[in-house]
């Protein structure tokens, strides 16, 4: 195709230039245009965004940024830990610059740069999913987005039950003073605590915190569930409603943005409570996971309308470093064969060893031979515990070369629940 061969120059954006970062965001995804530019871009770090650029096109042709966040995983000592993750986001490309390689250099400009810092892993939200498969990312946590009625029976355990009687809750504006702080803090610290949960740095929650009326799209300002137990607060949601009405009935909605709890009494107290507002007749919950126990508490995935989707997509930008970051379940001694046509550093033979569960595990280059082959996407994919490595070697995605390494491989990379769905960034 005429025009793929173009070299693009990979420049930093800084404020002077923040309105042209805009506009390919504006052309690429066509959404309602902000009022100013420092108020859409408020989230964002300009030092960590990126322009491509060339001569004879509009000022840019493509453009991305990142987050500083963490995703939790299981840690080498036992447990879960937050390892560094740069969260890709606001990826674009100029419509009249398609097909011409843009996107292309403008991943490879990110990995490189995160392969300078030592930043071992990136995550995103894919607008498409089969763009970024090409580039070694592959899905590593799911989202279960469940549908209630109004009164939605939920039938948890008696201790449970009791135990949820004596939290109660109260409702906030999210745009009141200090509470952004405050979400973002309780954030911080339960989704922090969960098998792939997401953290969000403090500006972005502040940013997105903001009630901004053309964002509304006829619900209300967001508002916040706070859940306390003797004083103290265990866990939170984020919802809206909107208003309808139907033969002079009252229908109208609620969206739960984010929730999390301390434990199952908190969660239950805050779900009760969002499928028992008045004036409403549905509600949908967002970013839950196959394990959510409101899933389980409603009924399962028929009684609550669930439809499922993928939500965090992982890249391992250095294979050593994201795999000695990362706790095993079991003892392992494998020489991994990692085909990666992106990241020529993570090309070839890596050597996993690991004593035990709660032992620190090393992954180093070898020149032995290889006990298992396998694409770089498969280990992103079985990294926060998602898809078990021996399930992708069934559909042909990894070979197994020494018999039983392939089994070893997946025990070691066992987890035992399923990631919780990320945050949107």
């Amino acid at each position: 195709m005429a025009g793929e061969h173009t070299a693009y120059r990979i420049v930093p954006v800084s404020p002077e230039v923040a309105e042209d970062f805009l506009a390919v965001d504006q052309a690429a995804f066509f959404t309602e245009p902000p009022r100013r530019w420092d108020e859409a871009l408020g989230s964002l770090d300009l030092s960590r965004c990126w322009a491509a650029t060339s001569t004879g096109g509009p000022p840019f042709a493509g453009i991305y940024g990142s987050f500083d966040m963490t995703v939790t995983v299981p840690a080498p000592k036992g447990g879960l830990h937050a390892v560094p993750m740069a969260g890709l986001t606001w990826v674009g490309v100029h419509p009249d610059q398609r097909r011409r390689g843009v996107l292309s250099q403008m991943i490879r400009h990110h990995f490189a740069d995160l392969h300078e810092q030592g930043v071992a892993i990136s995550g995103l939200h894919a607008s498409e999913p089969t763009i970024y498969g090409r580039f070694g990312y592959a899905v590593a946590s799911l989202e279960a987005v469940l549908r209630l009625s109004r009164g939605h029976r939920l039938q948890a355990p008696p201790a449970v039950v009791a135990a949820a009687d004596a939290v109660t809750t109260r409702m906030v504006a999210r745009a009141g003073e200090g509470v952004a702080d405050q979400v973002h803090t309780l954030h911080s610290r339960l989704t922090g605590a969960a098998l792939g949960g997401v953290v969000m740095p403090l500006q972005m929650a502040r940013n997105i915190s903001r009630d901004v009326p053309e964002h509304r799209r006829g619900r209300e300002a967001q508002q916040v569930l706070l859940a306390e137990r003797d004083g103290q607060v265990v866990g939170f949601a984020v919802f809206q409603r909107a208003e309808k009405w139907e033969h002079g009935q009252p229908q109208g909605t609620l969206t739960c943005h984010e929730v999390a709890a301390e434990d199952a009494p908190a969660l239950l107290a805050l779900a009760r409570r969002l499928v028992d507002f008045d004036l409403t007749g549905s509600v949908q919950m967002q970013y839950g996971s196959l394990d959510d126990p409101v899933l389980w508490w409603g009924g399962g995935p028929r009684a609550v309308g669930t439809t499922v989707h993928d939500s965090l997509w992982l890249r391992l930008v250095d294979v050593g470093a994201a795999l000695e970051q990362r706790g095993l379940a079991a003892p392992v001694d494998i020489v991994l064969d990692v085909v990666d046509r992106v990241c020529p550093w993570n090309e070839g033979r890596w050597r996993l060893a690991c004593a035990g569960a709660g032992e620190p595990a090393t992954c180093e280059r070898t020149e032995e031979a290889a006990d298992v082959r396998l694409p770089v996407p498969a280990l992103a994919s079985a990294y926060a515990g998602l898809r078990t490595l021996a399930s992708q070697g069934v559909q042909g995605l990894v070979e197994e070369v020494t018999p039983g390494a392939l089994a070893a491989l997946s025990t070691a990379f066992a987890t035992d629940r399923q990631p919780v769905a990320s945050t949107m960034f």
